[in-house]
């Protein structure tokens, strides 16, 4: 005990209760004498013979007289604000309890696939002055070309008036218009009838303040004699944009998918609702697709040339057929020609092949060409903040009409080369691709979706998921399809409904509807060809027709 110390306690009853006296008539263990001098020795000790009874005082006196041993001191004195002189030969030692957690599940961040790596990529800036080519650019094209003659598109040369074929579309569009105002006037009543719907949801009656003259006899026994107003909350404005596939595979389904598109411009435009119609392209020659090399082919798609570990936009364009920027002539001129186009692209290919008199041609700009889903879903990413920004919109519905899988891989630019050479760096396996979002610092990893076989894709999915969070728009897929077979229907089945009804319904009413679908806020499976294209039939039945004789009229 040669080493011990007392330590000073301000508890001054427990210090009475253990010797006696009061603690002030100790000092460090040491007693005065007679003189008021120190001897050297502990309290009650003579000598030598004495110091196994003050090692018994110092060490269980506190056991004895209170309970407690002097381990309470002891523990004190090791803590953080242990010195030197502790009683304790191991000092505090700062820890951190997150770092420490980390470092006990650390290695779940390592995976035993020797194969498997993680590429982290960013989104990137597109630039849209290269890729949008306006409507006023696609319209003089088109224009340019029926009002010139000359053997384009026409097989076993020769010469042919395409002046005749701008003529014969002006005559379908009247037509066609015709057939489908009262569609479209119906589509506005509808619209017209849920907006006043959703603006009654949001109306509250108030007092205006102002005393009603008319009430103002019955005050005695009504309290509501003041005129009354109806507040109603702003609501939010929608924009509509709307993306067709313009590849190989849709030319069997050209024809009905303007016709559709052109209904739902009149709609758009009969209601006011800002739109932009675009066709996502990769075989519009432009100046860029002309001029661009290889390698770096795909930099005049981004608005900073593509930095290192940027998610490449492949190169292709959106050719924009269709604006709520378009002036009443521009419109009507834009009807005809894109008339024409769906003329071109009729299913029976009779007019594409010269088979009768009524000879149709296209330019080869509007030729169509390969898949770019994804490339125009970055370029979208880039587009809908500066569509809302334009057109003081809160909500946009995004429209994508497509038939089949993106093409191009998922690749990155690799800017660490010498030179201004850049190379492809990617991943075959979708689940070690991890997108972000230098703005919204968010990160989206890419899934497997095997499980689902209509949506498009992991990277689809992804950069869907993207543009529905970032800017809160619906994202919505019509997906042509030719057939729907058991197996396709076992997707969409549940509990309820077995996938025998499921393929009962699409026959009878020719689409099915999916909501969340893979990225997607609603995915609808349509029938292509012939069913979409629009037709109007005559209502006739004879006055003693039966009840299902009714029926097929009115289907018809």
């Amino acid at each position: 005990h040669e080493n011990f110390e007392w330590v000073e306690d301000d508890d001054t009853d427990d210090d009475e209760d253990m010797n006696g006296s009061s603690a002030g008539d100790f000092d460090a263990g040491e007693e005065e004498n007679e003189d008021g001098e120190s001897d050297g020795m502990p309290s009650g000790s003579d000598g030598e013979d004495e110091s196994d009874d003050e090692g018994k005082s110092a060490g269980n006196s506190s056991e004895d007289e209170t309970g407690e041993d002097d381990s309470r001191i002891i523990s004190q004195m090791e803590g953080p604000g242990a010195g030197v002189g502790s009683p304790s030969d191991d000092e505090y030692i700062p820890h951190s309890v997150t770092d420490e957690n980390f470092r006990s599940r650390e290695s779940e961040l390592v995976t035993e696939d020797t194969g498997a790596s993680i590429n982290y990529v960013n989104l990137p800036v597109a630039n849209l002055d290269n890729l949008i080519i306006d409507h006023k650019e696609i319209h003089k094209v088109i224009t340019d070309h029926y009002n010139a003659s000359g053997g384009e598109y026409v097989r076993g040369g020769g010469t042919h008036d395409r002046t005749e074929e701008i003529t014969e579309a002006g005559k379908d569009f009247v037509d066609f218009r015709n057939k489908n105002k009262k569609t479209v006037e119906y589509l506005a009543k509808e619209f017209e009838m849920k907006k006043a719907a959703d603006a009654h949801s949001r109306t509250a009656t108030a007092n205006s303040g102002i005393i009603d003259t008319g009430m103002l006899h019955t005050y005695k026994y009504n309290e509501h004699i003041f005129r009354k107003i109806n507040v109603t909350a702003d609501g939010k404005n929608h924009g509509l944009v709307m993306v067709v596939d313009w590849s190989g595979s849709m030319s069997r389904n050209i024809k009905g998918t303007i016709e559709q598109m052109m209904i739902l411009v009149m709609f758009a435009k009969r209601v006011n609702i800002p739109f932009e119609v675009f066709l996502f392209s990769d075989s519009y020659r432009s100046e860029f697709m002309e001029s661009s090399g290889r390698g770096m082919s795909e930099s005049w798609t981004h608005k900073d040339d593509g930095k290192h570990g940027d998610l490449i936009i492949d190169q292709h364009h959106l050719l924009n057929v269709f604006s709520s920027r378009m002036r009443a002539n521009e419109l009507h001129t834009a009807y005809i020609n894109m008339t024409a186009v769906a003329g071109a692209y009729d299913y029976s290919y009779s007019n594409y092949y010269g088979r009768d008199s009524r000879y149709r041609t296209i330019p080869s700009k509007l030729s169509l060409g390969g898949t770019p889903l994804n490339a125009s879903l970055l370029a979208m990413n880039t587009f809908i903040p500066e569509f809302k920004a334009k057109n003081g919109v809160q909500i946009v519905n995004l429209i994508y009409l497509t038939d089949g899988d993106s093409a191009g891989s998922n690749a990155v630019w690799n800017r660490l080369g010498t030179g201004n050479s850049s190379e492809r760096i990617g991943s075959r396996n979708d689940s070690g691709i991890i997108l972000r979002d230098i703005v919204t610092k968010k990160e989206y990893q890419l899934t497997e979706s095997y499980s689902l076989g209509f949506s498009r894709g992991s990277m689809t999915n992804s950069l869907v998921e993207v543009l529905r969070d970032k800017h809160n728009c619906n994202v919505v897929n019509f997906y042509i399809v030719d057939r729907f077979k058991n197996y396709d229907a076992a997707e969409f089945a549940t509990a309820d409904i077995p996938p025998q009804m499921v393929l009962s319904k699409f026959r009878k009413e020719g689409h099915i509807i999916a909501k969340n679908y893979g990225g997607w806020s609603e995915l609808y499976l349509i029938k292509g060809g012939k069913d979409l294209n629009v037709e109007e039939a005559i209502f006739e039945t004879k006055e003693d027709a039966k009840k299902g004789e009714i029926k097929r009229a009115f289907s018809k």
